[in-house]
Order: C-alpha cells, then sequence, then structure tokens
C-alpha cells in the first residue's frame, strides 16, 4: 500500500475507507471473507480469500466501486491503477486457484497465531488446493512458506520507490 500512498499519515487515513469499499465490491460478494475472533468476540484477524475464477474484477464491478474507492484514493488514483495492472499482469491464470488477497492481524493481537489459523483453516478445507498470493515484504516469504507457498521470480510495482513483490503459490 506504501506504493499507492507514499506518505505514511495519508495511507493510515485512506486505509479504512479503502479497504471498506474494497471489501464490499469485490470480496463480501464472492464469500471469501474470513474473520478469526477473540475469546471475548473481537475481530483479530481477517483473510480475504476470493475462490477460484473471482479474482479477476469486471470493468463493471470496478466502475461501480469507484464513487467508494476514489475518496479513499484522491490524488492516486493513477498509482493505484497502475499498481493493480502490475498485480494483475503478474497474475496466474491457470489453474483456477484461490488467491489470498489480503490478510492482517489487528495491532492488539499480533504474534497470537490469528492469522496463521486463518490460513490453515482454508487450506485444511480445500484438499489439494491451487493457492496464490503476493508478499509484499521479504521478511515475510518464510511465514507462508510453513503453509506449503513456494515462491516464485519476484518483480517491481510502477510507482513510488518500485517496491518488489513475492509471488508465492501452492500446488501451481
Amino acid at each position: 500500500m506504501a506504493a499507492i500512498w507514499p506518505n505514511r499519515q495519508r495511507r493510515h487515513r485512506a486505509l479504512p475507507r479503502y479497504f471498506a469499499a474494497s471489501l464490499r465490491h469485490f470480496h463480501v460478494p464472492n464469500g471469501g471473507v474470513r474473520v478469526a475472533l477473540n475469546t471475548d468476540g473481537e475481530i483479530a484477524a481477517v483473510a480475504v480469500w476470493d475462490p477460484p475464477g473471482r479474482w479477476d474484477h469486471s470493468t463493471l464491478t470496478t466502475v461501480r466501486a469507484l464513487p467508494d474507492l476514489l475518496p479513499a484514493l484522491q490524488t492516486r488514483a493513477l498509482a493505484a491503477a497502475k499498481v493493480r495492472h502490475t498485480l494483475d499482469l503478474h497474475h496466474p491464470h491457470e489453474p483456477e486457484h484461490w488467491y489470498l488477497a489480503n490478510i492482517g492481524t489487528t495491532q492488539n493481537f499480533r504474534g497470537q497465531g490469528y492469522a496463521a489459523r486463518l490460513i490453515t483453516d482454508e487450506l485444511t478445507s480445500n484438499p489439494g488446493i491451487h493457492a496464490y498470493l503476493v508478499c509484499t515484504l521479504e521478511s515475510n516469504i518464510t511465514y507462508y512458506k510453513q503453509f506449503g507457498f513456494q515462491r516464485a521470480e519476484p518483480f517491481s510495482l510502477p510507482t513510488g520507490r518500485r517496491p518488489s513483490m513475492w509471488p508465492m503459490a501452492i500446488n501451481m
């Protein structure tokens, strides 16, 4: 997300609205959003899995999402479009697969295994699953490898400091 919003303060202000719009328009309708709750029923982690054949969102869906996305993107809409285009260029089309679009843990619950449980639950409930993700931090490659993801050739995003991305997949 730093490639879209290089300024950390702007990024932190924009992300709640951006994620709300993204979830509402692209992910919740596909049924792939998973939530881990703590013992008090608070949201501890969220995994956004796009089911096979549902990761590539139509132009019409994107246009319908713009009224909700643009207030978050503001002057960064072109940067976001370039990032999306680059991610799509590197995304495999075959075999059909689950796409881990986003995963995150609430600050208070990091390091307690909530995200790991969401990944493990999805992978074990779909034996022989084909899965794909883009790792945005080199330091997280080892984390995803523990679930069976294998790293592919990295690529760079076209904006900001041109950060590297590490595609990872299972059974692909």
